[in-house]
């Protein structure tokens, strides 16, 4: 699958929640099951509906063309790639519960605005990346209980349909099975067709070789078009096979290990932990996967970056999950405690000031990090202002553009321009760590030219003496906080160099 990619090189990529995003007033028509917030209303409705169950049924109406009203401000932001969460109907806001794979949903929009959003990003130089679900449809799709589509779902020997971790609305689907394949492949063709230029697989990791073989055979029309895979763990813990990252089944995947060690590092200073997830990923990987890596600090699946950064019961055990692994507590014989565990984000959504002026300063440090590894940097909507939240719902809040000149907004400015301005170096240079240990963390980004960016990050609050690799006679300072140096770095403060 892995050709012609140079494009998707040097890539800086913001995630957008297309209903949380961007609204343009229009005069909607009323579907029933669905509920209307008000915009500024952003605390979430996490408590359980009369019945006792936790729906997704609350919209806040974002749309396409919302997004594309934001493209100017995006990219003034150093953003020339978009990847959007699924935008195709469904019964659930977030739409990872697909009702119809050949129709954007209707209070997102339509083909026409999609190809638009397309056309107008392309103008600026930006790449869409669409999420597509094929790994389970919804209970409300035009799909399920339907005959004809009734050979597309998976069933246990009782002949009942498997439910995707026995989610009773999420129905498995059988992606062995080649009529599914077909299918499926002319839905990927479709939005490639309307101006899509990657593809994003929810869930990628448990797609089967066969399946993506099948969806990538599109690449013999769109031969540019790049394949990333939803991973959580190191993708050479599995099988060759299983890796989906050497048979040339997946072009890239997310890099959430990473993100875990950046985080991890940021926070606590876990230094050995960040030596063997970046050993594992950048010595493992083949070369051509860690260039179009998906890094990120958050997503719609972890809490926000800034949350990670200052908020309680965020897990600090390397050994056990990962940072964003925090529902342990509520854990109990009877199952998960999912009242008591909302009712403690909710509780927590807005940090202690104390704790949330630090996270501010430890989160652009964690940026700085990730723009300087190999892969595409991934900003999460709303990281940029440094929005607090926990889990789902409460990271997936309407964008605040009352709260749009964040001094964090200015710093990824600033990062989007150094990625931009030494992208000949970024895109394709080689990595190593010049220091790590608690408090300071040098990174070197290098070419066989012998040319040279390295960034020197203080994670303390006290001063720290440094000493970069090089001639220092030779550097060209690209970013510099005030009083750091070659030889010093205040507290929290960074320092980049190019040579």
């Amino acid at each position: 699958m892995r050709k012609n990619l140079e494009r998707w090189l040097g890539r800086t990529a913001y995630q957008i929640m297309p209903d949380r995003f961007c609204k343009l007033d229009e005069n909607l028509r009323a579907i029933p099951g669905r509920t209307i917030k008000a915009w500024n209303d952003r605390m979430p409705n996490w408590q359980p509906g009369l019945d006792g169950e936790y729906t997704n049924d609350y919209f806040y109406c974002g749309n396409l063309r919302g997004i594309t009203s934001k493209l100017d401000y995006l990219n003034s932001l150093g953003f020339d790639m978009i990847y959007l969460t699924p935008i195709e109907s469904s019964y659930s806001y977030h739409h990872y519960d697909p009702m119809d794979h050949m129709e954007i949903d209707q209070w997102l929009g339509t083909w026409e605005e999609f190809s638009e959003l397309c056309n107008q990003a392309h103008e600026r130089g930006m790449l869409i990346v669409v999420d597509l679900v094929f790994n389970h449809t919804g209970i409300h799709s035009i799909y399920f209980d339907n005959p004809k589509y009734s050979h597309w779902y998976k069933r246990d020997s009782n002949g009942e349909v498997v439910r995707w971790w026995n989610f009773k609305d999420l129905p498995e689907c059988d992606t062995l099975n080649e009529d599914y394949q077909k299918e499926m492949t002319r839905v990927v063709e479709k939005y490639l067709q309307m101006g899509a230029d990657g593809i994003r697989l929810d869930l990628g990791e448990n797609l089967p070789k066969e399946f993506l073989v099948a969806i990538g055979k599109v690449k013999e029309k769109y031969p540019e078009t790049i394949f990333i895979g939803e991973m959580w763990g190191i993708a050479t813990d599995k099988s060759h096979e299983d890796a989906k990252i050497f048979d040339l089944q997946l072009d890239s995947v997310m890099n959430y290990p990473v993100a875990d060690a950046i985080l991890r590092w940021t926070r606590w200073g876990k230094f050995e932990h960040f030596m063997y997830i970046f050993e594992r990923v950048y010595r493992e990987y083949p070369i051509e996967v860690q260039n179009v890596l998906l890094n990120n600090i958050a997503t719609h699946d972890t809490p926000t970056t800034v949350t990670m950064l200052g908020g309680e019961k965020m897990n600090d055990n390397v050994f056990d999950k990962q940072i964003w692994d925090i529902e342990a507590p509520w854990r109990t014989e009877n199952g998960f405690d999912t009242y008591s565990f909302r009712k403690f984000e909710a509780d927590h959504d807005v940090l202690e000031a104390v704790d949330y002026i630090r996270a501010k300063s430890l989160l652009r440090i964690a940026i700085a990090i990730m723009y300087m590894l190999p892969g595409i940097p991934c900003i999460f909507q709303g990281t940029e202002i440094a929005d607090t939240g926990y889990k789902d719902p409460f990271n997936r809040k309407p964008y605040n553009w009352n709260k749009h000149s964040d001094e964090i907004t200015e710093f990824v400015s600033k990062m989007g321009f150094v990625r931009k301005e030494n992208c000949d170096i970024l895109k394709t240079g080689q990595v190593r760590i010049a220091r790590i240990d608690e408090k300071v963390l040098i990174i070197e980004r290098f070419t066989e030219k012998d040319e040279h960016i390295i960034l020197a990050v203080n994670r303390t609050p006290e001063w720290q003496y440094i000493m970069l690799p090089g001639d220092n006679s030779k550097f060209d300072v690209l970013y510099c906080d005030d009083g750091c140096s070659n030889t010093w770095l205040t507290d929290y403060g960074m320092i980049i160099v190019r040579q």
